[in-house]
């Protein structure tokens, strides 16, 4: 017996079958059923979405001597001849007949009557492929076709049709097939075959498929003729010519450590291998999506896939943009070059100077805001103003961990999300991404502790905990004394606190003081030089 292939063998047959596109087939079942039937559709979505597939189920229906609630009824004369080269469903590849002869043939014969149904259906798939003569040829048909003749235009690139023919048709725009629906589909199909899969290799096929069902059979259908009772994803991966997602991570690790001979090597690797450095340009970019995403909000994805994620977390959006628009670049000018390797590692040395300039930005943003702070110096009245004394950060550590309460931060964390909605407000923007980047760690009353993996945030929360606290009081309505402290820091103190606790050492609440900046005017030119040399808590001169 010949082999059929799997999408061929698991098309769908009624409605009721097809996967997805839930709105287009309501549509479609109502327009049967009230007799509203149209002379002209055009379907276009992405491929593999299901848009020749419906056009027959239509045909079929349109037709069918019994059909329930708008669907076929598969056991008519109709619907059984239907799928042997039923007479009244005539199938058209633009692609291979887009000449005006052929449309001119089309339209001597739709005069004729339907062999044995109501209407004659013309599916016409990949009708942008038709020459603009051939469009012309189709015009007059479309705007006033026999009563018997229905046409159905299918294109992945609606873009090409004339708004001429788009005036004529009823349009439905097909979507991606969610993932979850695939894995159901090939689920199904997997049960029915007798074959198993693993479930981390049946989510892969459907990622990979991009919202394309015939893509993930097909996929699938390769996959299970390996004849493997072992496959794992470097299997899916290889089959397909692409790297396992570690891969990606350890280039996009390799940028961000600045690791340019480890980058190199694995380029190297790669290329030797065969791998499509197009694919992984995308993998690349499709990654940075994800950092982007995971440093906004969370719970977006997976509690395994943020995990690996968060090793991620130190790239800001503006450098996570600037990486985009060069993986975008790479991308196009891959398509372009025979020279694929040198260009691919050229611009991955660029996007290792991204990390190195940003580096340099850092530093010199600390470096200001740390001159800012301590070094405001009135030139003409000779006054230096001191900065502002950091204790309070002991103070309101040592009042958070005072009354802690572990249901405090179950609910402070449960409303914490909704900070994302401020991420959108010009005057909240900076303040709500900054405050997203950290965790709340320790909740009282009164006090919060957030933790930041980085330093460098902790200086920008210190600089702006007045805007900080506004904000949090605004999503909370309620009053936070708030502190930032970095990861490493956050350790000793709870370690300490523990030991604390173990030997029955309180923390007591202490009531905040309101610390002032204070002024004092240098007598000396003496005086200013001894405190640049040896710090102004040594000198005292009297």
């Amino acid at each position: 017996m010949q082999y059929i292939s799997l999408y061929r063998k698991y098309r769908p047959q009624n409605f009721k079958e097809v996967v997805g596109q839930e709105i287009i087939k309501k549509i479609l079942q109502n327009s049967i059923k009230n007799n509203k039937i149209n002379h002209a559709y055009i379907f276009s979505g992405p491929r593999g979405t299901g848009k020749t597939s419906i056009a027959k189920i239509f045909a079929k229906a349109v037709n069918c001597f019994d059909n329930k609630d708008g669907d076929t009824c598969g056991e008519c004369d109709f619907c059984k001849n239907a799928n042997h080269n039923e007479l009244d469903i005539i199938e058209i590849d633009a692609a291979s007949n887009n000449g005006v002869e052929e449309i001119r043939e089309i339209r001597n014969n739709v005069k004729l009557m339907p062999a044995s149904g109501k209407y004659k259906v013309y599916i016409i798939d990949e009708v942008h492929m038709l020459s603009t003569s051939a469009f012309n040829a189709l015009l007059k048909t479309l705007e006033e076709p026999p009563e018997h003749v229905i046409f159905i235009l299918a294109t992945t690139e609606i873009h090409k049709i004339p708004e001429t023919v788009l005036s004529r048709c009823q349009k439905f725009d097909f979507k991606n097939i969610p993932e979850k629906q695939i894995i159901e589909r090939i689920k199904k199909i997997l049960e029915i075959e007798q074959k198993n899969l693993p479930i981390e290799v049946i989510e892969l096929i459907a990622k990979i498929s991009n919202g394309g069902l015939r893509d993930a059979i097909n996929l699938t259908d390769q996959i299970i003729s390996i004849n493997e009772d072992n496959i794992t994803l470097d299997s899916v991966y290889n089959l397909i010519g692409s790297v396992p997602e570690e891969t990606i991570f350890n280039l996009i690790l390799a940028i961000k450590n600045k690791d340019i001979k480890k980058g190199l090597d694995l380029i190297n690797e790669l290329y030797k291998s065969g791998k499509n450095l197009t694919d992984i340009t995308e993998r690349m970019q499709l990654l940075i999506r994800d950092i982007v995403i995971n440093n906004v909000t969370r719970k977006y994805f997976t509690k395994e896939y943020e995990e690996k994620l968060e090793q991620f977390d130190d790239i800001d959006s503006e450098t996570s943009t600037h990486m985009a628009t060069l993986l975008f670049e790479l991308g196009n000018e891959l398509k372009k070059t025979s020279n694929k390797k040198i260009l691919f590692e050229i611009y991955f040395i660029k996007l290792v100077r991204l990390f190195t300039a940003e580096e340099t930005n850092k530093k010199d943003i600390k470096e200001k805001i740390i001159q800012t702070q301590t070094n405001d110096i009135n030139k003409e009245e000779n006054i230096i103003e001191e900065p502002i004394d950091i204790s309070y950060k002991k103070q309101r550590i040592n009042n958070t961990l005072a009354e802690a309460d572990k249901n405090l931060k179950v609910e402070f964390i449960k409303k914490f999300e909704e900070i994302n909605d401020y991420i959108s407000n010009k005057e909240y923007n900076v303040i709500a991404n900054l405050l997203l980047k950290s965790t709340p760690e320790v909740v009282s009353t009164r006090n919060i502790i957030f933790i930041y993996k980085n330093n460098f945030e902790v200086v920008l929360f210190d600089k702006n905990i007045e805007e900080l606290q506004k904000l949090i009081n605004k999503v909370y309505n309620k009053k936070y004394d708030i502190v930032a402290i970095n990861l490493e820091e956050w350790k000793k103190i709870k370690e300490k606190y523990i030991n604390d606790m173990k030997n029955g050492i309180k923390y007591k609440y202490e009531d905040e003081k309101q610390i002032e900046k204070t002024k004092k005017t240098k007598t000396s030119q003496i005086e200013k030089t001894l405190e640049s040399m040896f710090g102004d808590d040594i000198v005292t001169i009297k």
